[in-house]
C-alpha cells in the first residue's frame, strides 16, 4: 500500500507519508536488504582475518539468538557479546536476534552507534544501572499520561514504563526507528525483535508459524502470511488498508514491555502489579490545585487504592465521607447519588466487586467533575494533572482486573487483500512476549529468506537448557524447514548437568551451536545452586552478582572460540 497523505488526527504530528507503510509479501524488507547487504563487507572482512576463506558471493550468514530469562538473559547477553568482540568473532556475525531479556539488551546497546567499539563502556554503564541507580515514580506517571488516553492502553504499557523501569534502573523513550541509523552502514549486526500474536496462541499451536510476530528497525509484522507495516505506525489506526489515525511512535520502553512479558503472563504475579500500583498512587495522591474538584479527585485515588486491598480499609469511610463534604453543593449530581449507595454497602462487597464500584466512581466523577477545573491544574514540573493520575490508576486497575495486555491498533484491520479473516477482523492485536512460545526465536531466523547457515544459540533459560532445542526441532518439522535430526531423548540426560557447547549438524541444514549459560564447564559440579541463585524472578542484583553473571556467560564463548571458528570455516564453498 502506497500512501502521500499529511495526517494529523489524534495527535499532533505533522508527518507526510510517501511509499509503502503496508508491506505485504513473505520477503524481508528492500531495507534490510541493504542493511544486510553493507554488513555483508564487514562480515567478510571479519572472516578473512579469522582465515575463513571465503569469496564475497558466498559469505555465509550467521545468526546469535539470545533466548528469554529476564535480568539473567539482560546481563549474560552483554557478557556473550563483549567476549565474542574481544575474540574477534562478532564481526562475523550477521543477525541479532532476540527473545524478552535479551531484548533489554538490544534494545540498550542500540542505542549507540558502532556499539562493537563500545561494549566494555555499555558493560560498565548497565552494571551502574542495574546497582547504583533507581527509578522516579513520577517519571513513571508521566510517561503513560498520553497512553492511558487511547483505548488500546494495557498492562503491557504499564509493565514496560513502571515495573521494567523500577527492574532496570532505565526509562528509553526513543524509538527503534531510530536503529536503522545504527544498522544503516552495516558496522553492527542486523537487529531482530521478537514477539507472539496471544489472540493466535488462543487458537492453533505454538508450532504453526503464524504466531510470530517480529520487529526491525524498518518494519514489524507477521512473516507467515507476510503483512508488515512501517515501524513508525506499528499502533497507529489502519482499516481497509488507509491510515485513519497517526499516532506517536511507540517507545523503546513499551517495547520492552511488550517483548519481556512473560513473567507478567503469571496470573500469580497480580499482587506484584498491584503493589507497584498502590505505590504509585501512594506517591501521587496529592493534588496542587486546592479546589474542591481536584482535593475530591485526591481522595478518589485513595479510595481506588484502598479498595485493592483484600480486606475492608477503614480508610475508606473517611474518603468517601470527605468527597461527599467537598461535593455537598452538587447533591443531585451521578457521583454525590452513587457515593451515598456506596457508603452503605461497601462492606460487604467482596474485592473484586469493591474495585468494579470504584472504577465505576472514578469514571463517572471523571466525567461529571474533570471539565470543570481550571486548565492550569497540572504539577508545576510534570504538567501531569491529578485526573491525569486517576485516569493511569483507574485504567491499570481496570486491565488488571480484565488481565488486558499487548493490545495494539491492527494495521491490517479489514486489509482488503488477506483472506486470513482471524487477523484482518479483529480491530486489535494483542501482542506478548515470545517466550510462552518459544524462548528462543529460532522461527525468525530460519526464515528462508534470511539464508542462515550457523546459528549461535546462547540459552538463558531457566529449567531444561534444551528446551528451545526440542521446541526448534519440532517446528522445524511440522514447517517442513531444514534443521539438524538431535536426538532429544540424549540432550534431557544431561539437562541437569549439561556442558558448554553443543553442535548439531545436518545435511542441507544450518549448523547450530547451543551454549547452555551455566554448564559443568563455568559452574564445575555447582550448576543447580547457580540456577537458583540467578532465577528469572529475580529483580534485583548486587555488583558482584553482575560481575559473576557476566563471566560465566564470557566463559561459554571464550572456552568454545575454537569450535566457533571451526563451525565457521566448514561453511566454506568447497
Amino acid at each position: 500500500m502506497r500512501m502521500e497523505a499529511g495526517l494529523a488526527r489524534g495527535h499532533n504530528l505533522h508527518v507526510t507519508w510517501k511509499g509503502d507503510v503496508i508491506r505485504i509479501s513473505r520477503d524481508v524488507s528492500d531495507e534490510e536488504k541493504t542493511a544486510v547487504g553493507r554488513r555483508k563487507i564487514k562480515v567478510h572482512n571479519s572472516f578473512l582475518k579469522l582465515g575463513v576463506n571465503t569469496a564475497m558471493s558466498s559469505v555465509p550468514n550467521v545468526a546469535l539468538l539470545g533466548s528469554g530469562g529476564g535480568l539473567r538473559a539482560m546481563i549474560a547477553l552483554q557478557g556473550v557479546l563483549g567476549e565474542l568482540q574481544k575474540e574477534d568473532l562478532l564481526g562475523a556475525v550477521m543477525y541479532l536476534c532476540g527473545v524478552s531479556g535479551s531484548t533489554w539488551c538490544m534494545s540498550f546497546i542500540y542505542e549507540h552507534e558502532e556499539w562493537l567499539g563500545k561494549l566494555p563502556i555499555l558493560e560498565a554503564k548497565m552494571c551502574d544501572n542495574l546497582v547504583n541507580q533507581s527509578w522516579d515514580p513520577s517519571k513513571s506517571l508521566d510517561a503513560l499520561v498520553e497512553p492511558s488516553k487511547e483505548k488500546t492502553y494495557s498492562l503491557t504499557d504499564f509493565w514496560g514504563s513502571v515495573v521494567l523501569y523500577a527492574m532496570l534502573h532505565e526509562a528509553n523513550y526513543g524509538h527503534l526507528s531510530k536503529e536503522r541509523m545504527v544498522s544503516f552502514n552495516g558496522e553492527v549486526p542486523y537487529p531482530i525483535y521478537a514477539a507472539v500474536d496471544s489472540n493466535k496462541l488462543d487458537d492453533t499451536s505454538k508450532t504453526h508459524p503464524g504466531i510470530w510476530f517480529e520487529f526491525t528497525p524498518h518494519d514489524a509484522g507477521f512473516f507467515h502470511p507476510g503483512a508488515f507495516v512501517d515501524m513508525r505506525l506499528l499502533g497507529s489506526s489502519f482499516e481497509n488498508g488507509v491510515l485513519r489515525i497517526l499516532k506517536n511512535e511507540k517507545s523503546i520502553s513499551y517495547l520492552r514491555g511488550l517483548w519481556g512479558s512473560s513473567f507478567a503472563d503469571r496470573k500469580e504475579d497480580v499482587k506484584e502489579i498491584e503493589d507497584y500500583i498502590k505505590h504509585l498512587g501512594e506517591q501521587a495522591s496529592a493534588s496542587s490545585c486546592h479546589c474542591i474538584y481536584c482535593q475530591a479527585a485526591s481522595h478518589a485515588i485513595k479510595l481506588l487504592i484502598h479498595a485493592m486491598e483484600g480486606t475492608t480499609h477503614e480508610h475508606q469511610d473517611e474518603n468517601i465521607t470527605n468527597i461527599m463534604e467537598l461535593l455537598k453543593d452538587q447533591v443531585g449530581s451521578n457521583t454525590y447519588n452513587f457515593l451515598s449507595l456506596l457508603k452503605d454497602k461497601h462492606n460487604t462487597l467482596d474485592k473484586p466487586g469493591r474495585v468494579a464500584q470504584f472504577l465505576t466512581l472514578a469514571d463517572m466523577f471523571t466525567q461529571e467533575f474533570a471539565a470543570r477545573t481550571s486548565p492550569f491544574t497540572h504539577h508545576e514540573e510534570t504538567k501531569r494533572s491529578i485526573w491525569d493520575t486517576l485516569r493511569i490508576l483507574s485504567k491499570t486497575v481496570y486491565c488488571l482486573f480484565k488481565w488486558k495486555w499487548g493490545t495494539i491498533s491492527n494495521y491490517i484491520y479489514k486489509y482488503p487483500s488477506l483472506n486470513d479473516k482471524n487477523l484482518t477482523g479483529k480491530e486489535e492485536l494483542r501482542l506478548a512476549d515470545a517466550g510462552i512460545a518459544m524462548n528462543s526465536a529460532y522461527p525468525l531466523v530460519l526464515r528462508p529468506e534470511r539464508e542462515v547457515k550457523l546459528i549461535l544459540s546462547f540459552d538463558f533459560s531457566s529449567g531444561n537448557p534444551f528446551e528451545t532445542v526440542k521446541e526448534a526441532v519440532l517446528y522445524c518439522k511440522e514447517n517442513h524447514l531444514p534443521f539438524p535430526d538431535i536426538d532429544v531423548s540424549e540432550l534431557d540426560k544431561s539437562k541437569d548437568s549439561p556442558y558448554d557447547c553443543y553442535v548439531f549438524q545436518g545435511h542441507d541444514s544450518p549448523t547450530v551451536m547451543h551454549f547452555p549459560l551455566f554448564n559443568t564447564v563455568n559452574c564445575k559440579d555447582k550448576v543447580a545452586e547457580w540456577r537458583e541463585q540467578y532465577s528469572t524472578l529475580k529483580v534485583s542484583y548486587k555488583e558482584q552478582e553482575v560481575k559473576n553473571l557476566l563471566e560465566a556467560a564470557k566463559a561459554n564463548v571464550r572456552n568454545n572460540r575454537g569450535r566457533i571458528l571451526q563451525a565457521m570455516k566448514s561453511m566454506q564453498a568447497p
